[in-house]
């Protein structure tokens, strides 16, 4: 009984009588590496009072594999504790709000974007070197809502279709139809497969990290370090040189042959290495995408990366201070871009390391993301007290987390002269020392016989 009152209390989920979804058309994307869905959604209300939070809900199954969600028509997201639905439902719930109220009986469109990763599993799972990669994945055929939805109609994209389990289905060439399903209940779901072909890499970074170390002195040093792993199918027996070429189209397509970077416009010094040394495969050139001025950098591993298989490789760089530094007295204001420069590919983890100079205090940090944050002390060359580090942990972190981090701090004049001043002791100490062992007479008496 007060399991049950305790649910009850703790449920923040409130679902208005008369308002659901009118219709829905979503259209699931299976061209690529990662899922990617978008629904055009109509709410109605019938109700008296005006809408101004609306709820999407993701079966617990799937939430960790969910890294990018978002209502275009809406000013403001969050993820809500319900614990109700979370265990009765096995639902995740976030709230979003309008950024103007469904008024009574009136309608509104809006477009939910939806992006995964993890959702293909290879069948089978190995696989020669010029075989096709086939994947299986598994979906629900009906949108999962905490709204009733009178109509829906769902669309599957694919490279080319193998098989698929649900025979009410339709097919167009490449394109499967479900639908339409009048007056689903909420937090319905009917399970069904697609077997299809899709030769893209399936590669993730299981762990990421962004270090950055300021100096006051002209230079900001920045090394990402990544630990990429293809989850596709497994190559079959041995890989050899002479059967594989990486420039050619038709061998080894499910392979990862080359990843991209965005680095801002004014980074100078690009480096890219693994564990045996610098890599000499790259490019890097500057040019606009998307409209703004960027570096861009071809990244080519040192082997094609096939399922199953691993590496780990570095890319460094630097950045001019004046640029992102800005300075009040002795107030400083710095701007960086909080993600990872290889916006392609979505991490399991991710670490945001930053070293400010030493003696620097008073330190805020500005991000609207939900990370985990430590602090610590980091040595490094002529240092006394140590650098104040900051870090933040993140999991499940793409191009969508990709935003800017605001550190504020403060710094003494006197901070900033630290090190060359004793860089400038020690050479004087040294020299000193040289100048008074070269006049001191150091030869011993002989006592006369």
């Amino acid at each position: 009984m007060l399991l049950l009152i305790f649910l009850a209390l703790a449920s923040s989920l409130r679902i208005q009588k008369n308002f659901a979804i009118s219709n829905i058309e979503r259209t699931v994307s299976l061209t690529d590496r990662y899922v990617s869905i978008q629904s055009k959604i109509t709410f109605q209300n019938d109700g008296v009072i005006p809408i101004e939070k609306v709820y999407y809900t993701i079966h617990n199954v799937l939430a960790d594999r969910l890294y990018h969600v978002n209502i275009e028509e809406c000013n403001a997201k969050k993820l809500i504790e319900d614990v109700d639905v979370k265990y009765k439902q096995n639902a995740t719930v976030y709230e979003f709000t309008l950024n103007k109220p469904i008024e009574p009986s009136s309608t509104l469109e809006v477009e939910l974007s939806e992006q995964f990763y993890k959702r293909f599993n290879p069948l089978p799972k190995e696989i020669g070197l010029e075989d096709e990669q086939l994947v299986q994945f598994l979906d629900s055929v009906y949108f999962f809502t905490p709204y009733l939805v009178k109509n829906q109609i769902t669309y599957y994209e694919t490279p080319k279709i193998i098989s698929y389990t649900l025979k009410s289905a339709i097919q167009r060439n490449q394109l499967l139809e479900f639908g339409p399903y009048q007056d689903v209940k909420p937090y319905t779901t009917q399970i069904h497969t697609i077997h299809l072909e899709n030769n893209t890499p399936m590669t993730i970074f299981t762990k990421a990290s962004k270090i950055v170390e300021v100096s006051h002195w002209g230079n900001i040093l920045i090394e990402e370090n990544y630990s990429i792993e293809n989850q596709g199918a497994k190559l079959k027996g041995e890989f050899g040189r002479v059967n594989f070429n990486k420039y050619n189209p038709n061998v080894g397509k499910h392979s990862l042959k080359q990843l991209s970077a965005s680095l801002p416009y004014d980074s100078w010094g690009v480096y890219y290495r693994d564990e045996i040394g610098n890599i000499s495969t790259s490019n890097a050139a500057k040019g606009k995408l998307n409209g703004e001025n960027q570096a861009l950098v071809q990244l080519r591993p040192r082997f094609a990366i096939f399922g199953g298989w691993r590496s780990n490789f570095t890319l460094g760089y630097n950045l001019p201070t004046k640029k992102y530094l800005e300075q009040d007295g002795n107030n400083f204001r710095l701007t960086l871009n909080f993600s990872f420069s290889v916006k392609e590919v979505v991490s399991d983890k991710y670490t945001f390391q930053i070293s400010l100079p030493e003696g620097a205090y008073d330190i805020q940090v500005d991000l609207p993301l939900q990370v985990e944050r430590n602090d610590t002390l980091l040595f490094s060359y002529f240092d006394t007290v140590g650098r104040p580090t900051i870090i933040l942990n993140k999991a499940t972190t793409s191009q969508y987390d990709n935003k800017q981090i605001i550190i504020t701090y403060r710094l003494s004049g006197t901070s900033i002269l630290r090190e060359p001043l004793m860089i400038f002791g020690t050479f004087l100490f040294a020299f000193l020392s040289i100048i008074y062992l070269r006049r001191l007479d150091l030869q011993t008496l002989k006592l006369k016989e």
